[in-house]
């Protein structure tokens, strides 16, 4: 982390409003971008957030750097929406669009022909739609280790779970998603997460 935010937490933690202001600019899009992955609404999405700093600024206080800044913030918003999702008992899904197009290639991947790019691009919608009908305890995992690209103990810490219950349930979310992938190209149906095993 640079020295200069070190020092936004630091001076936050003694009160300093201004830094706890700088911080909260600095932090909100990347909250946001992860709210509204989750709730899939913006407005929800944006409650989420403020919702997220009222209560870090209530606990910064006694943020003790166990796990990196970010980190512990995304865990304090992933229980949030989590709260939201329970008291709204609506499931809310990941769309093609919430991915940002810098996700979508890897670094240095050649330029490739318009027909390729829709083909690629077809199949990625197909695989996230696929994502979006997992349990949440699987689909969470995937979502913050393949879009966001967090560390397994990344992970662990934000959704207060051992590394081992992360790497399982990444494991299991894999192998249900190639089970529902074989059954969509058979053109059988299939019901999400419910009716499958975690047997490959």
């Amino acid at each position: 982390m640079p020295d200069d935010l070190n020092q936004l937490i630091t001076r936050s933690q003694q009160g300093d409003l201004h830094a706890f202001a700088d911080l909260f600019d600095h932090y909100q899009d990347r909250l946001f971008d992860v709210a509204w992955s989750i709730l899939r609404e913006r407005e929800a999405a944006k409650d989420a957030v403020q919702e997220t700093f009222l209560r870090v600024f209530q606990k910064i206080e006694g943020y003790r750097a166990e796990a990196a800044f970010e980190t512990w913030l995304i865990a304090i918003l992933v229980n949030e929406c989590r709260g939201r999702l329970r008291r709204q008992k609506v499931r809310r899904v990941l769309s093609l669009e919430s991915l940002r197009p810098e996700r979508l290639s890897a670094p240095g991947q050649a330029a490739q022909n318009p027909a390729h790019i829709v083909s690629e691009r077809m199949q990625r919608q197909s695989l996230w739609q696929l994502v979006n009908q997992l349990d949440d305890r699987l689909r969470l995992p995937i979502l913050m280790r393949y879009r966001y690209g967090m560390a397994g103990d990344e992970i662990a810490a934000a959704l207060g779970l051992a590394t081992s219950t992360v790497y399982e349930q990444l494991s299991q979310g894999r192998k249900q998603l190639r089970q529902m992938r074989k059954l969509q190209e058979a053109g059988l149906p299939f019901g999400g997460s419910s009716g499958m095993t975690s047997d490959a």
